[in-house]
C-alpha cells in the first residue's frame, strides 16, 4: 500500500508541474499579445494625431506593465523560458534592430508630417535607429546575464 501511495503522489506532482507550465506559458502569450497590441495602438494613434498627451495613459500602462513583467521574470530566473526565442547575442541583436526599426520608421513619418524634408527625417530616424538598437541590445544582454546568474 505504501508503494501505491508513493506512485499516486508522484503522478499528482508531475501533473501539477505540467499544469503550472501550461498556465505560465498561456500567461506569457496573453501578456505578450496584450503588450504588442497596446504598443501598436500607441504608434497608430501617434501617427494619426501626433500628440503624446492623447496616448499618455496607454504609454504609462505599457511602461509599468513591461517593467513589472521584466522584473518578475528576471527575479525568478525565468527570463528565457517566457519566450520562444533563446537569448543569444544574435537573437538579441535581431530583436533590438526590429523594434528600433519599427519606431524609427514611425519617427520618420512623424517628422515628415511635421514639415521636415525627407532627408532630414531619414537622417534623424537613422540616428534614432542606431541609438535605440544599441540600447535595446545592451538591455537584452544585461537581462540575459542576470538571468544566467540566477
Amino acid at each position: 500500500m505504501d508503494k501505491e501511495l508513493k506512485e499516486t503522489l508522484s503522478k499528482v506532482a508531475d501533473y501539477n508541474k505540467l499544469e503550472k507550465e501550461r498556465v505560465t506559458k498561456a500567461g506569457n502569450i496573453a501578456f505578450g499579445l496584450t503588450f504588442a497590441i497596446c504598443a501598436a495602438v500607441i504608434i497608430i494613434q501617434l501617427l494619426m494625431v501626433g500628440e503624446l498627451v492623447i496616448v499618455a495613459g496607454e504609454t504609462a500602462v505599457l511602461l509599468v506593465g513591461g517593467a513589472a513583467y521584466i522584473g518578475v521574470m528576471t527575479y525568478n530566473g525565468v527570463w528565457e523560458t517566457g519566450s520562444r526565442f533563446k537569448s543569444t547575442p544574435f537573437t538579441d541583436a535581431l530583436i533590438a534592430m526590429i523594434c528600433a526599426g519599427v519606431f524609427a520608421v514611425a519617427l520618420a513619418i512623424h517628422y515628415i508630417r511635421l514639415g521636415a524634408t525627407t532627408s532630414q527625417a531619414v537622417h534623424s530616424a537613422l540616428i534614432f535607429f542606431v541609438g535605440i538598437a544599441i540600447v535595446g541590445f545592451g538591455v537584452l544582454r544585461i537581462l540575459a546575464c542576470i538571468n544566467h546568474k540566477r
